[in-house]
């Protein structure tokens, strides 16, 4: 019987897609953000619930999964937030841990920025440790390099686990910056991510497009299963001010080497634009005030699909709403590559099941076998059903 995870503050999916790589049967996506839920619905199917988490007062009797995973909106503690103490989000913290009591599943994880720890002194860390202390849980906090799980980008982020039966610890990674730590292998890196996408410029509305080339590695053919087509490949017109700027960017650098000829982009965090080595793995994709990742060879940002790439979104799962949206979706959710690391962990743990460290070790069929080769007529589809009020 297969372990069951819900998923609150959602977003597009992040968790789910990478917990349903690794077998997890999905109960439930719940998140306020109408765009984020469609894409959520269209990916992961029902039931997606777009809805105010604040209302979420469920009995404990009317819902029992094995795992609880969440992400909490995590501008309030981030460098690249307003840090206001006040913020309305930062409390959304508690909320999920008032849901984790509620329902008490077997396993829960917290996810958040690394920043969490450093906030006013940590004292919102040490709020969190006294509360966690409090609860019928062992638990683990630690911060992740997603690179070190197959994820084409340095992104560091914070995680807490809890388990009730067993002291938990960190995912075993999967990959290394050399391939220097015994049974793991290299790092993915930028160009092995994007390499093998469509070229385009500025100003691109349509964001379809064929597969121009095969895929030129392991990587490229995992991610690419299942789709016959390259969706969310959509880019912004850029102003001549911005070219100027992005154009000023060299390679692995960001805009503080320039930042004496720009100094209107003094701001209170650090970043701006920045630009990767395709060697190497991207720095972390953002899209937000002031935070924009750069192609690394054309003088553009990346588009949604190029972010979802770096994220570790397969081809096939495909971002509902604007361009804009579709850019916050991607780089605010969980790299699903994590989420399946955390589910493999946890398969192994529970049900003694092993699954292959990374998912382009499975045998795969062809393009033509059945599955999802009826992707174009999915997207064609218009009726989204998102239930709007939750099933208690």
């Amino acid at each position: 019987m297969s372990l069951t995870y819900i998923d609150l503050f959602s977003g597009a999916g992040g968790w789910g897609c990478g917990l349903q790589m690794a077998g997890f049967q999905h109960r439930g996506s719940y998140d306020i953000n109408s765009s984020a839920c469609r894409t959520a619905q269209f990916n992961l199917g029902n039931p997606v619930f777009c809805t105010d988490l604040t209302a979420f007062n469920p009995q404990v009797e009317s819902m029992k999964v094995d795992l609880i995973v969440g992400s909490p909106p995590c501008q309030g503690f981030s460098n690249e937030g307003y840090k206001k103490e006040k913020d309305p989000r930062n409390s959304l913290v508690w909320i999920y841990f008032d849901i984790i009591e509620k329902l008490s599943p077997s396993v829960w994880i917290f996810e958040n920025v690394p920043g969490f720890q450093r906030l006013y002194q940590g004292s919102y860390y040490e709020a969190l440790k006294k509360r966690l202390s409090s609860m019928s849980y062992y638990w683990n906090a630690f911060i992740l390099d997603c690179s070190h799980y197959g994820v084409p980008q340095k992104r560091q982020r914070f995680f807490v686990i809890g388990a009730k039966e067993f002291y938990p610890e960190k995912p075993q990674p999967t990959h290394s910056d050399f391939g220097e730590v015994l049974g793991t292998n290299k790092v993915i890196t930028l160009g092995e991510a994007i390499s093998d996408l469509p070229q385009v410029g500025i100003a691109e509305r349509v964001g379809i497009f064929e597969y121009q080339k095969p895929p030129e590695c392991s990587y490229q053919s995992w991610i690419r299963e299942g789709s016959k087509k390259v969706y969310n490949h959509t880019t912004q017109n850029h102003s001549k001010r911005v070219l100027e700027k992005i154009r000023s960017v060299p390679l692995g650098e960001g805009m503080k080497a320039f930042i004496n000829h720009y100094e209107e982009n003094k701001v209170n965090y650090c970043g701006g634009y920045r630009r990767s080595l395709k060697h190497r793995p991207s720095y972390t994709a953002y899209w937000t005030r002031g935070m924009t990742s750069i192609h690394p060879e054309a003088d553009r940002f990346l588009s949604p699909r190029e972010c979802a790439r770096i994220q570790s979104f397969p081809d096939q799962f495909i971002f509902k709403g604007t361009t804009i949206e579709n850019y916050t979706q991607v780089c605010n959710a969980v790299p699903p590559l994590v989420a399946r690391a955390f589910g493999r962990y946890l398969l192994n743990i529970l049900k003694g099941q092993n699954i292959p460290a990374t998912p382009w070790d499975i045998t795969r069929h062809s393009e033509n076998d059945n599955g999802r080769d009826n992707l174009d007529t999915k997207i064609n589809q218009e009726n989204f059903p998102i239930q709007l009020k939750l099933p208690f």
